[in-house]
C-alpha cells in the first residue's frame, strides 16, 4: 500500500504541472448519460438502479486485453476469473466467469451481456463468451449491478453489461493504428478507422493479438472486427448497423497440480458473430425504436465438441409524455434461440434444440413536486416449458437538491433453464423451474462542485431454485436450490482535484451464504489518471479477499493484491508511445483454482492518429 500512495503523489506532481495542458484523455463526468437502464436517455443521478459508467478515456488508458479486465477495475460487486495473459475458454476447467453480487453461475447464466442493447448469448448453453469481447470498437460500458429482468427477461437476473459501440460525431475522419509486442511473445495490432459526413457515420476496427502465454500451451491466437454505421434521415428519424466478428484459437494448460495427467492438446477454437439493425423515429406521438438482432457462433474444442448456435429477435420500444413530468414506455421483445451439437469423439448426438420467447412490458416514470422520481413497470415474460413469469419493478429518487439524491428500488429477476440443463448434458433434466429473485436496495449519490462525487448503496436480494450441478460422474443431476438471501454494500468515490487529474476507488462487501463459487467476500479497487504535458500515467489497484472456487465454502483461495500502469509519451503528435506494466508488484496469485496468474510483465505499443 505504501508503494501505491508514492504513486499518487507522483501523480499530484504531474496533475499540477500539467493542469493547463489538454488532458481531455483523463477526463470523467461524474454523472454521465445512461441509456441502459430505461432504453432511454438519462443522467446517471435520475435512475433507481445501481449503475456504473466506464466512458472510453478510460478504456483506451487500461492495460488489459479484455474489456471485461476494465470493467474488474472499475465496477464494485463485478468479479472476473482470469487464467492467463489472454483468453479464457468456453468449458469448465476453463475461466472467464462472471458474477455481480455473487450472480453468475457455471457457466455464467446470470449475468447477461450485451452489445447494444442485443443479447449476446451462446444460443445453446445460454452464457456470454468473454473471449469476444476484446474492447475495440467501443466507446463505453454501462453495467446494472443487480437484476435487470424487467428490461431484458432471461440471464439478467444477477446485473446486465452493456457494450456501446464508437460513434464518430464531428464531422471528418480519424485512423488510429496501435502495434504492440511485450513478455510471453505477445504481440498485437489493431487499426480503427471512421469519418462523419453530416448525415452518415461509420466507425470500423480490425484488431489481431497472439501470445504464447505464460505456461507452456497457453498460447493465444484472435482475431477481432466490429462495425458501426449510422445515416440520419433527418433530426426526426434515424437508422444504425453494428457488427461484430471474432475468431480465436487458444490453448488452456490444465491445472498446475496436473502435472502429467493432462494432454497437451486443450484446445478451443471459437468464432462468434453478431449485428443489429436498428431505427429510431421521434414524432407527435413519441419516441419508437424497432431493433432486429442476430448472434451466431461456431465452436471446435479438443473433447469431441462441435456446435453450431444462434439467437435472433426483434426489440420493439415507444416512449410517450402524455403530460409535464410523465414518461410511458410500451415495448415487446422476442427472440429465439438454440443450435445443434455432437460429440464426434463419442459419436453422441445432442440434436438441434430452440426454444422462442417473448414478453410484453409497460414502465411509468413521473415527477412529484419536482424532487421526487417515482417509478414503476412490469414485464410478463414466456417460454415454452415454464410458462409466464411476471417481473414488476419499482423505484423512488429523491433529488435532496441538484448534487445529493437518496433511491429506493425494489424488483424481480429470473432466469429460464437453459437448453444445456434441459436437453444436453451432463444430465438433461425437463423438469427444472426457473431461477428467481427479488432485489431491494437503498442508495444514496452525492457530488460536490463537480470535482467529488461518492455513493453508496445497500442491498438485499432473495431467491430460491437456483439450478445446481450435483452428484459425480456419471450420476450427475440438475436440482433447483432452496430459498437463499444476499446482502451486502457498496461504496464508491471519484475526486477530480484538478482537470488533470482523477482519483477514484470502490468497496464492495457480499455476504453470500452458500453461493461462494467465485464471488469475492470482499473487494477493493482504486485508479489513478494524470498527465505532465506529454506525459501520461494510469494506475489500477485490486484487493480480493474471501475468494473460493466453489460453493459452501470450500475450496477457500488466497487473498491478493494486484497493480497495473499504463504510461503514454506523446512524441511527436501523432505519434504516441505506451508502456504497459501487468502486476506491478509481481504477486502471487490465481483467480481461478490452480490456474496461477503471470508476475510481473511489460507490453510496449506503439499508436499513430490520424
Amino acid at each position: 500500500m505504501r508503494r501505491w500512495m508514492i504513486c499518487l503523489m507522483v501523480l499530484s506532481r504531474f496533475a499540477h504541472a500539467g493542469s493547463a495542458a489538454d488532458s481531455d484523455s483523463v477526463k470523467y463526468h461524474l454523472d454521465p448519460m445512461v441509456i441502459i437502464a430505461s432504453k432511454i436517455l438519462g443522467p446517471q443521478s435520475e435512475l433507481p438502479a445501481s449503475i456504473s459508467v466506464i466512458e472510453e478515456a478510460r478504456l483506451s488508458s487500461s492495460a488489459g486485453y479484455s474489456v471485461l479486465e476494465t470493467v474488474q477495475n472499475f465496477v464494485p460487486g463485478f468479479y472476473l476469473t482470469e487464467r492467463a495473459v489472454m483468453g479464457y475458454g468456453v468449458a469448465s476447467g476453463a475461466a472467464g466467469g462472471l458474477s455481480i453480487r455473487g450472480m453468475g453461475g457455471s457457466p455464467v447464466t446470470g449475468v447477461l451481456v450485451l452489445r447494444d442493447g442485443r443479447p449476446d448469448i451462446m444460443g445453446l448453453m445460454g452464457h456470454p463468451l468473454p473471449d469476444a469481447y476484446s474492447g475495440e470498437g467501443i466507446e463505453r460500458v454501462e453495467v446494472i449491478r443487480g437484476p435487470a429482468s424487467f428490461l431484458y427477461g432471461t440471464n439478467a437476473l444477477g446485473g446486465v453489461i452493456n457494450l456501446v459501440s464508437k460513434t464518430v460525431r464531428e464531422p471528418g475522419f480519424q485512423t488510429r493504428v496501435t502495434a504492440g509486442a511485450g513478455s510471453f511473445a505477445t504481440r498485437q495490432l489493431t487499426v480503427g478507422h471512421g469519418g462523419n459526413t453530416g448525415a452518415f457515420d461509420y466507425y470500423l476496427t480490425a484488431s489481431t493479438r497472439r501470445s504464447d502465454g505464460h505456461r507452456p500451451h497457453s498460447d493465444y491466437d484472435g482475431d477481432h472486427y466490429t462495425a458501426h454505421a449510422g445515416y440520419r434521415f433527418s433530426a426526426q428519424t434515424q437508422l444504425s448497423l453494428n457488427a461484430n466478428l471474432s475468431n480465436i484459437y487458444l490453448l488452456d494448460p490444465g491445472p498446475q497440480t496436473a502435472s502429467g495427467a493432462y494432454p497437451q492438446d486443450l484446445w478451443y477454437d471459437i468464432r462468434r458473430s453478431g449485428a443489429d439493425l436498428a431505427l429510431s423515429h421521434t414524432g407527435g406521438l413519441g419516441e419508437t425504436s424497432l431493433q432486429l438482432h442476430g448472434n451466431f457462433g461456431k465452436h471446435r474444442i479438443y473433447d469431441g465438441f462441435r456446435s453450431t448456435d444462434r439467437t435472433v429477435g426483434v426489440m420493439m420500444t415507444h416512449h410517450l409524455r402524455p403530460w409535464t413530468g410523465q414518461t410511458l414506455t410500451l415495448g415487446f421483445d422476442w427472440k429465439r434461440y438454440g443450435g445443434e451439437a455432437k460429440n464426434i469423439l463419442q459419436t453422441l448426438d445432442y440434436g438441434r434444440h430452440f426454444i422462442s420467447e417473448w414478453a410484453p412490458y409497460v414502465h411509468s416514470q413521473q415527477w412529484l413536486l419536482k424532487k421526487v422520481l417515482a417509478s414503476a413497470g412490469l414485464r410478463i415474460d414466456h417460454h415454452p416449458l415454464t410458462g409466464y413469469e411476471a417481473l414488476p419493478k419499482a423505484g423512488l429518487v429523491y433529488a435532496v437538491s441538484p448534487a445529493f439524491s437518496l433511491r429506493l428500488s425494489a424488483g424481480r429477476g429470473f432466469r429460464s433453464p437453459s437448453i444445456r440443463e434441459l436437453y444436453l448434458f451432463p444430465a438433461p433434466t425437463l423438469d427444472l423451474k426457473p431461477e428467481v429473485m427479488w432485489n431491494y436496495e437503498f442508495g444514496f449519490s452525492h457530488r460536490l462542485a463537480d470535482r467529488f462525487k461518492w455513493e453508496g448503496v445497500l442491498f438485499r436480494s432473495q431467491g430460491r431454485d437456483l439450478i445446481r450441478l450435483t452428484g459425480s460422474w456419471p450420476k450427475f443431476r440438475f436440482i433447483n436450490s432452496a430459498p437463499f438471501i444476499h446482502t451486502g454494500y457498496e461504496v464508491t468515490l471519484e475526486w477530480l482535484p484538478v482537470d488533470a487529474l482523477q482519483l477514484g476507488a470502490s468497496w464492495s462487501k457480499n455476504d453470500l451464504q452458500d453461493q461462494t463459487m467465485y464471488s469475492p467476500g470482499k473487494k477493493f479497487t482504486a485508479h489513478a489518471g494524470g498527465s505532465l504535458g506529454p506525459v501520461e500515467l494510469a494506475l489500477t489497484l485490486m484487493n480480493v479477499r474471501d475468494l473460493y472456487a466453489a460453493d459452501f465454502h470450500k475450496k477457500p483461495m488466497k487473498d491478493y493484491t494486484v497493480m497495473n500502469a499504463h504510461l503514454g509519451l506523446t512524441v511527436v503528435k501523432p505519434l504516441r508511445l505506451g508502456l504497459a506494466v501487468k502486476n506491478v508488484l509481481d504477486a502471487t496469485y490465481e483467480s481461478y483454482y490452480q490456474y496461477p496468474m503471470p508476475g510481473r510483465y511489460f507490453v510496449l505499443q506503439t499508436t499513430a492518429s490520424f
